[in-house]
């Protein structure tokens, strides 16, 4: 009987320390199989612990999760009081956001290179160079917004021109509007910079809690402004100005009382400035190439009418939740694989690559689960009449599909990012996001104009993308790591 039980019991301790292996670590002096006999679980469960690495990453993203979180509320709410203003009101902000929205690629130029190098020089325990980055970043953040807010000002009426609203009471509102809310560009670039410089030092705290301020003040001043005070969509935009330049200002504050990122007394060096450029200019192009392609695909979407429209547009938003949470784990896991990097511990910062792929795991089947057997029930949240749920059911399950590896995308990307190789998730997102076009356009023609050949195009393109980034990332980093084995031995 016991001679039985004990073959069981070994056979789930070799199961143990296998999964010790990616995340788990086992106090190994009390586990035995004698050990499960005579104590209770309890006493044993109280000698296994998780992986540090494992429980650092978890801790570093639940803020950036939960950040993302509140910008999806913001977004929700916003809409909503724009809204009770009518369609037109909708339509001019909508289109003047597509171009506030393109700051994000364009800060990544920076804002990218900044979190990565500020984590190299964390894991060096070279704080003077830390500080160096970030006095060069900020001035290089404040050139570039600057440039961009110009950009807006000037180009406003050939911007809005480019969307075809054929309204001209629509067009003149999106001008108005875009002409207020584009000087908070000199806020979001600086809010953006200094959340991921704060995120690479491993401080996620401070970001989530500053933003977590200016979306509150965001969300307040809209109704104040645009209903009290009857201000309008002019009131939105002044409500993010305001917001936006009281984050940067806590985050002034937030600097100058962490003492490894003050740049006090500390000069403004160009070739910091030009190291930064060069990790962000990939990612930079990849988001604006996203940001066109998905301007095509919903020109293409057109052709099946305003269903298939606002199918799209709330599909993507129930994505956005594991898209969102994955996120999190992968600026997380850029800092943690960027801080071992620069200490030259490339054993942690392949663990941590494994710890992030057991999460991506996790979130991605989760995910697609969720996707695809409850498609219905969670577009009949947003969406009433039975040929939108018909078509957000077949979109939800088509695109549930892809969501483990979307995730796995977005970890590996973390992992390349942190690793300073940027080029790399760059150009294959860019390629497989840039050969939806085509696939979509010969899979319409395959399939006799079915919708479905659009969901396709794009689930496949991230299997794809998904695929291939971590593969990429296990073949390289296995040769990068042999090759300084090799020099640490002088061979």
């Amino acid at each position: 009987m016991y001679e039985k039980d004990a073959k069981i019991i070994f056979g789930f301790e070799k199961t143990l320390r296998l999964f010790e292996s990616s995340c788990v670590f086992i106090n190994k002096r009390h586990f035995s199989p004698m050990a499960i006999l005579h104590k209770s679980f309890a006493a044993i469960s109280s000698n296994t612990r998780l992986n540090p690495i494992f429980i650092q990453l978890i801790r570093l993203s639940l803020p950036v999760i939960a950040t993302s979180f509140m910008s999806i509320a913001y977004n929700f709410i916003n809409i909503a009081f724009v809204g009770k203003l009518g369609s037109e009101a909708v339509a001019a902000v909508g289109s003047a956001s597509f171009y506030m929205n393109l700051s994000w690629g364009i800060s990544a130029l920076l804002t990218i290179g900044a979190g990565i190098k500020v984590s190299h020089a964390i894991g060096e325990n070279n704080t003077h160079i830390a500080k160096s980055y970030v006095r060069s970043g900020i001035i290089g953040t404040i050139g570039l917004a600057l440039f961009f807010f110009l950009f807006l000002i000037f180009a406003s009426d050939f911007l809005i021109s480019l969307i075809r609203l054929n309204n001209s009471v629509i067009e003149q509102a999106a001008k108005d509007y875009l002409m207020i809310a584009s000087l908070s560009i000199l806020f979001v670039f600086q809010n953006l910079f200094f959340s991921s410089v704060f995120i690479g030092s491993g401080d996620s705290k401070s970001p989530f809690f500053i933003n977590c301020i200016a979306l509150s003040l965001n969300i307040l001043l809209d109704y104040i402004l645009i209903f009290p005070f009857r201000l309008g969509i002019t009131g939105a935009a002044f409500a993010t100005i305001i917001s936006q330049s009281v984050a940067t200002l806590l985050f002034y504050i937030k600097l100058n009382q962490t003492t490894g990122l003050k740049p006090q007394n500390i000069a403004f060096r160009f070739s910091l400035l030009k190291q930064m450029i060069g990790l962000g200019t990939y990612p930079a192009i990849q988001r604006t190439t996203f940001t066109i392609i998905a301007i095509l695909m919903a020109r293409i979407i057109s052709e099946w009418g305003a269903t298939a429209i606002a199918v799209q547009k709330v599909g993507v938003q129930i994505e956005a939740v594991s898209y969102m949470t994955a996120g999190g784990f992968m600026s997380a896991l850029s800092a943690i694989s960027g801080q071992a990097y620069g200490a030259k511990d490339y054993d942690t910062q392949w663990k941590a690559f494994r710890s992030g792929m057991i999460l991506a795991f996790s979130i991605g089947i989760i995910a697609s689960v969720v996707l695809i057997v409850f498609s219905k029930s969670l577009f009949s949240i947003f969406l009433n009449d039975t040929k939108s749920i018909a078509m957000g059911k077949e979109y939800l399950i088509i695109l549930g599909t892809s969501q483990l590896f979307v995730c796995l995308e977005l970890m590996a990307t973390g992992a390349f990012f942190g690793w300073g190789r940027t080029h790399i998730p760059a150009i294959t997102g860019i390629t497989l996001t840039v050969l939806r076009i085509p696939m979509a356009l010969a899979f319409i023609h395959l399939w006799e104009h079915s919708l479905a050949s659009i969901w396709w195009s794009i689930s496949i393109s991230s299997i794809a993308k998904g695929t291939i980034l971590v593969s990429l990332y296990i073949i390289l980093f296995k040769l990068f790591f042999k090759t300084q084995k090799q020099i640490c031995h002088g061979t």
